[in-house]
């Protein structure tokens, strides 16, 4: 029996979204209609590929085999037709895979959906999470499409390109009642208020994490959270302050009504750099998204540069 690739994308769809109703959205299909791909596709391979364990939708081993050699599959097929056909992103359906920290997600995301929401609104995204994955690998298997990161990659097999400088900040509510007066936060201030931070394996990552073990400083840590995203808005109603990147924070100082500023050890600002595997660089559909990338960030420096 020949097999229907309908069958292999309502797989990997049902494998990603963890479950028949995301899978359905996801396709835009019907749940009846994923539910009978399923059964063809479980009778075809001789293998149940996914049960219910309470109210999950579990893959089974043999799923869990078969699941990242259809999905590259898949996207090796997507890709080929876009070399061939060329890529109009008003029409694609396509969907882009990308490893962003979260430290930058809000940067780029928020006007890449703007943009595609009303100009390309076939195109979907899937983002992973930088932490716990293996974000080389993830590149050099074509996994994903594109992968951010605070130093360039020195993999053969990779491009990496600059993106925009970025520093750690310091952030307290605007009508904090000590800090909101104040113009500096210095390294006594560290040891006195009260601070929400990431949990440690997460703040190992960071540069101002780093120095301040060197520098001894003293710190009055009163929780913990496990995405820097928590941060902006829990200083916001409360008295505690948190470090965090600029970036990000200025993507919300207004509208939580934060007041920013420079962490009481100063560190050199570090960059962002775009990471993409040297396959892709003909490939009309990333070559598209790597540019909206770049002009995403084209503006932001543009802005830096008229603020002086």
């Amino acid at each position: 029996m020949k097999l229907d690739l309908n069958l292999l994308q309502v797989f990997d769809a049902v494998y990603t979204a963890g479950g028949i109703t995301a899978a359905a959205e996801k396709l835009r299909l019907t749940q009846p209609a994923i539910s009978n791909a399923l059964k063809r596709l479980r009778e075809h391979l001789d293998d149940p590929l996914f049960e219910r364990v309470g109210k999950q939708f579990v893959p089974t081993p043999e799923a869990d085999r078969l699941a990242p050699i259809i999905h590259e599959a898949l996207r090796s097929i997507e890709q080929g037709l876009s070399l061939t056909d060329g890529f109009d992103p008003g029409q694609s359906d396509r969907c882009f895979s990308m490893i962003v920290p979260d430290a930058i997600e809000p940067i780029v995301l928020n006007p890449l959906l703007q943009t595609t929401l009303t100009q390309s609104p076939g195109i979907r995204f899937e983002v992973q999470s930088f932490y716990g994955v293996d974000f080389n690998q993830a590149l050099l298997s074509k996994q994903v499409d594109l992968g951010f990161m605070a130093l360039p990659s020195h993999e053969e097999q990779l491009n990496s390109t600059y993106l925009i400088d970025d520093e750690t900040c310091i952030a307290v509510r605007a009508d904090h009642p000590v800090y909101g007066e104040r113009d500096v936060f210095t390294q006594e201030d560290m040891g006195k208020v009260g601070l929400v931070s990431l949990i440690a394996e997460m703040r190992g990552y960071t540069h101002l994490e780093y120095e301040m073990r060197t520098s001894n400083v003293q710190r009055r840590i009163i929780s913990t959270v496990t995405r820097m995203w928590s941060i902006p808005f829990i200083v916001a109603r409360t008295d505690l302050a948190g470090a965090l990147a600029r970036r990000m924070a200025e993507t919300v100082a207004d509208d939580l009504n934060l007041k920013l500023f420079k962490p009481p050890i100063v560190r050199p600002a570090h960059q962002w750099y775009m990471i993409w595997h040297k396959d892709n660089d003909d490939d009309p559909a990333h070559s598209w998204l790597r540019n909206e990338v770049l002009g995403i960030f084209a503006k932001l420096k543009a802005a830096d540069q008229k603020a002086g």
